[in-house]
């Protein structure tokens, strides 16, 4: 069995070819007509300098029968025109090609050449030269004779490559439905594509090119699913995000509508929508950064950054969330110099630091250090949290994703904040990883790239 569909075709050629090899007559003949015009052209003007310098000599009862003679000899036929039309014919009896405004074209010095035909024949050009002699400047047409053995073989010829065209492209046609076959399945599965339907029955066991394309048009379409399904699972996320906060607040308004609250319940009831109405608001925010960041127009500003800095500020920061839950935070943080954005790394260390405050009991620890090592800058938060099971530590960069539902829906989550760090940290040219265990707290490892 043939695998390359290179050879496939290179045989198919060949057998077109074997049969329809007369084609290339007349196309070569075609594309090279300028060079054959030209050659023809360069023969018989020097043709004609001939003539110009020989006729002037010979008296004028000498210059028809020379004119007769050499038309018979170079097997052409000879026009002479003077201004007041043509003097004299040789060979040919018919009238040339050339217009009168050509012949005086050619009477004041010009050459001039036209076809008579399609094809590139010496028999279709006439082609006109000035010949100066005493009496004034006289114009010579030349053109070759068409012989009957030429058109016998122009019939001859033609006949051979219309049957030979006819029986060429029946056995190509034929040879090719093997290439054109998998490509029609291939269309069609691009049409069921087009408009949303994945279940594709592809299958082929060729090894050459349309095959591997077949695959892989397979393995794309599966993908795309993959995509379709994540985009539709992102679109109820969303919905689901926002419709959970709006029904809260939308309760909580009917209940202080339906009075009989004390005061107390009141702003409990007020509080509540606040809580609700700033997490909506965090979706929305985040949302928009992720929708920028993905953006082909975002904009990176690189500046050097001072990172021990960056992370100081970030951990004063945040000191209402980790000192109301009394957690003691640990600092290693050697003077360190990186290039970055720093409006985005410090959502990143933001994130980070949030998730360890969230997930880490009262009194617990938090460790956060700088550390240099393999070309690049890691920064380590580590805590004493309830840490990840491994099922979910395999999907926690995924957007809305939540390890520990229950919790992170009281922590007032929305299951964005590590796709957001991910996708900064490879913008940046950087890694992070992140390393659990439930009850064993959690160590997540940010590598950025040196100065």
């Amino acid at each position: 069995m043939i695998k390359s569909l290179n050879l496939k075709i290179l045989m198919i050629f060949i057998l077109a070819l074997t049969v329809g090899f007369a084609l290339s007559v007349p196309v070569t003949a075609y594309l090279f007509r300028d060079v054959v015009d030209r050659s023809i052209r360069d023969a018989y003007a020097a043709r004609a300098g001939m003539i110009a310098d020989v006729y002037p000599r010979l008296a004028a009862d000498e210059r028809g029968p020379y004119l007769e003679r050499l038309s018979g000899d170079q097997g052409a036929s000879l026009w002479v025109y003077d201004r007041s039309g043509l003097r004299h014919a040789y060979g040919r009896t018919e009238e040339p090609l050339l217009t009168d405004e050509d012949i005086r074209l050619v009477l004041d010095g010009a050459e001039v050449v036209k076809r008579a035909s399609f094809w590139p024949l010496p028999t279709s050009l006439y082609m006109g030269f000035p010949v100066r002699t005493a009496e004034g400047t006289l114009a010579l047409v030349i053109r070759p004779e068409r012989s009957d053995a030429v058109r016998l073989m122009a019939g001859v010829t033609a006949v051979f490559i219309l049957t030979a065209l006819l029986i060429g492209s029946f056995k190509f046609i034929l040879f090719t439905r093997i290439v054109i076959k998998p490509l029609k399945a291939l269309t069609a599965a691009t049409r069921k594509v087009a408009k949303g339907d994945y279940n594709l029955s592809l299958q082929t066991k060729s090894k050459d090119e349309l095959g591997i394309l077949t695959k892989q048009f397979r393995q794309m379409t599966e993908e795309i699913s993959q995509v379709e399904k994540m985009r539709q699972e992102f679109v109820s996320n969303v919905s689901h995000e926002i419709q959970t906060p709006l029904a809260s607040i939308s309760g909580y308004v009917s209940i202080l509508q339906s009075g009989g609250l004390s005061e107390e319940e009141q702003l409990r009831c007020l509080d509540i929508i606040r809580q609700e109405s700033m997490r909506l608001s965090r979706l929305s925010e985040n949302l928009l950064r992720l929708a920028a960041i993905d953006s082909s127009h975002f904009r990176f500003h690189p500046s050097t950054v001072r990172l021990d800095r960056q992370l100081r500020r970030v951990v004063v920061t945040a000191e209402p969330q980790w000192a109301a839950k009394r957690l003691n935070i640990h600092l290693d943080l050697p003077r360190t110099e990186i290039r970055g954005d720093e409006d985005l790394l410090n959502q990143v260390w933001l994130n980070i630091l949030g998730n360890s405050i969230k997930f880490t009991p009262e009194g617990g620890e938090i460790f956060i250090e700088l550390k240099a090592g393999d070309g690049g800058i890691g920064v380590v938060f580590r805590d004493t949290g309830i840490g990840i099971g491994e099922e979910d530590l395999r999907r926690v960069f995924e957007r809305f994703y939540k390890a520990d539902k229950s919790r992170n829906r009281d922590a007032g989550g929305s299951g964005l904040g590590l796709a957001i760090v991910r996708r900064v940290v490879e913008l940046h040219q950087g890694t992070v990883e992140i390393g659990s265990k439930p009850g064993e707290g959690t160590v997540v490892t940010v590598m950025l790239p040196a100065v």
